[in-house]
């Protein structure tokens, strides 16, 4: 917290961009979005990122209408890709859905892996869980896609490798760490440009329309 406060602090608090971040209520389970309007960035940033069993939750005192606290655990626990937020944001500023562009990028890989049948009902959930979020993660952004026609969807990235995971999220080593994740999203970028605008979201419809590629 600190250390964004004190990055916030050298920019004088001054934002360039509309934002909007969001964490998981943990008494309700209601979503709950951040934006530039409210004063404190670093726990706005802090609370939209605080993974259950890695950093502690953040509490914002009387946020709620009713005077209420929000004790905001991360927004991915209820929502991992808001783009709804992201359109209403740009309808602050422009009057028509064809003047907005999004270009979503999403931090993990949509990999399954491999399957070994250990007869049990744990491994059986497990697997369960891993083929659902595989195909609900481009099923929630085509299904957005479909739900705002005139939104202008440029461009899709997601690493082209697995990005760490469990505790080793945990690893800000920048050499052996960061570093090299960072290099691998600008690759990742580079080559989506270079694939054109709406390649992903083209390929998206190619796989709605097509039995075969559904087999």
């Amino acid at each position: 917290m600190n250390l964004l406060d004190g990055i916030f602090k050298d920019h004088d608090y001054e934002l360039k961009r509309k934002i909007t971040v969001s964490c998981a209520d943990v008494n309700s389970g209601n979503y709950i979005t951040f934006d530039e309007t409210h004063e404190n960035y670093a726990k706005m940033v802090v609370s939209s990122a605080s993974i259950p069993f890695a950093f502690p939750h953040q509490i914002w005192e009387g946020e709620l209408p009713d005077g209420s606290n929000v004790v905001c655990m991360d927004g991915g626990t209820v929502y991992n890709t808001n783009l709804v937020s992201a359109v209403n944001k740009c309808r602050e500023t422009v009057d028509d859905d064809s003047e907005i562009t999004l270009d979503i990028v999403i931090c993990d890989s949509a990999e399954i892996d491999t399957w070994e049948d250990e007869g049990n009902a744990i491994n059986n959930f497990l697997r369960y869980r891993s083929i659902k979020e595989y195909h609900s993660k481009v099923a929630d952004i085509y299904d957005f896609k479909m739900a705002y026609p005139k939104v202008n969807f440029r461009y899709y990235l997601e690493p082209s490798t697995p990005l760490p995971g469990g505790l080793a999220i945990l690893n800000f080593n920048n050499q052996t760490s960061t570093f090299p994740m960072q290099m691998m999203g600008r690759l990742d970028g580079e080559n989506a440009i270079k694939q054109g605008e709406g390649f992903m979201y083209g390929k998206m419809e190619e796989y709605r329309e097509s039995p075969e590629l559904q087999k």
